[in-house]
């Protein structure tokens, strides 16, 4: 990529121009502007499409340039990047894996000296161009996490962060630990040799007590989900830790209030639930809760009954509005067929949830013609010696 070529007010004003316009469509229009790297100016459009509601902030200044949107899959969206920010301030900080330098930026903003470290010299100059535009003090530097590991970090800074890879040599997917590049584990000595702390963003499809034994020095797990929705998951590891990981459930929103739950999964083993069928009210667990496998904690802090032991559902008399999820008020409960469905959802419109249900929420949809819409909900779930039902629900409005 040729960054001069990009930076000049008639190219930022072509691309402005042609946001919204279809990338491969413009692309075969090329030869109507012969004077333009249409190539390298079609790539920063379709860019900038895909980070429009990831990046609001990069994406509204017109001067920051971005690298192919496989470049951005990983990287960290707006919202996840300040969350992470949060956690982390001190003297000094370095991201080995800088990337596209979206959480460098907002890390950065809490520290008096701050390093980015990128093998690719193409995101180091795009880093390197996009750090001066946003007026970001942060030294760029064209190199691997392991060389500069190897080479010695003289003064012990105070965090790393690293987000290893998740591309394999042949560009396949990858999650596990010991495929990513860098290999977190092999390094972690090195990292806290070099760190005070050290914060590892790694795939949120990892499971997470298989995760916290393979690092001997973490003392914190953050699942951060995002409108419901499991984004990232936060390992952080401190030199001497002998304490059992506090794991945090977070559900973060910019509409809504923030979702929080800690728990110790030493403190969910030992603890037992309670069964019941569906009283008045009925809950289901944000995405991060599911993600961390609190269920018997959710019973025992939220005084609530589990429908099944293998049913994520919980039920009370008494509304908790505390709880980390969808609150529902329950209709009816019945055995569902199209014949029943009918007579409840008139307009086939109905939010469908499935919880330890021999189908997809998909295939119900199908089968009993359902669309989603609407102010209710139909469960689906298996229910303690009452076998499969469904639940017909009403949102609660809670002021």
């Amino acid at each position: 990529m040729i960054i001069s070529s990009l930076n000049t007010k008639d190219i930022i004003a072509f691309i402005q121009e042609h946001i919204n316009d279809d990338p491969a469509s413009l692309m075969l229009k090329a030869a109507s502007y012969p004077d333009l790297h249409m190539k390298a100016i079609v790539g920063q459009i379709a860019s900038r499409q895909k980070v429009k509601d990831k990046l609001p902030e990069w994406f509204d200044n017109e001067y920051l340039l971005f690298p192919p949107k496989q470049n951005l899959e990983q990287a960290s969206s707006q919202i996840t990047a300040m969350f992470k920010a949060r956690w982390m301030s001190g003297s000094s900080f370095m991201d080995l894996t800088g990337g596209t330098g979206i959480d460098a930026y907002y890390i950065s903003k809490n520290f008096n000296s701050s390093f980015y470290v990128e093998p690719s010299k193409e995101l180091c100059e795009l880093a390197s161009h996009n750090f001066k535009r946003l007026k970001a003090a942060i030294n760029v530097e064209q190199s691997t996490a392991e060389a500069v590991l190897a080479n010695g970090i003289t003064d012990r800074i105070d965090w790393i962060f690293i987000d290893p890879s998740r591309r394999d040599e042949t560009k396949n997917r990858v999650y596990a630990l010991e495929d990513c590049v860098p290999n977190v584990i092999e390094l972690e000595e090195q990292l806290l040799k070099s760190a005070h702390n050290v914060l590892i963003k790694v795939s949120p499809m990892l499971d997470i007590k298989k995760t916290l034994k393979q690092f001997k020095s973490c003392y914190r797990v953050q699942i951060v989900a995002v409108d419901n929705e499991v984004k990232e998951l936060l390992v952080y590891l401190t030199a001497g830790n002998k304490a059992e990981a506090k794991i945090e459930t977070w559900n973060l929103s910019e509409k809504n209030t923030e979702e929080v739950f800690t728990f110790n999964y030493s403190e969910e083993e030992e603890l037992n639930f309670d069964i019941g069928s569906p009283s008045v009210y009925l809950y289901e667990p944000n995405a991060s809760l599911m993600k961390a496998g609190a269920y018997k904690m959710i019973s025992s802090v939220f005084k609530l009954q589990k429908l099944h032991p293998n049913t994520h559902l919980y039920t009370s008399e008494e509304l908790n509005t505390k709880f980390p999820g969808k609150q529902l008020r329950i209709r009816e409960v019945f055995k569902p067929s199209k014949k029943e469905i009918k007579k409840r959802i008139t307009d086939g419109k109905v939010n469908v949830i499935v919880r330890n249900y021999p189908m997809g929420a998909n295939e119900i949809k199908k089968k009993f013609r359902l669309k989603d819409g609407g102010h209710d909900f139909l469960v689906f779930c298996e229910i303690e010696d009452e076998g499969l039902k469904a639940i017909w629900c009403e949102r609660l409005t809670i002021d």
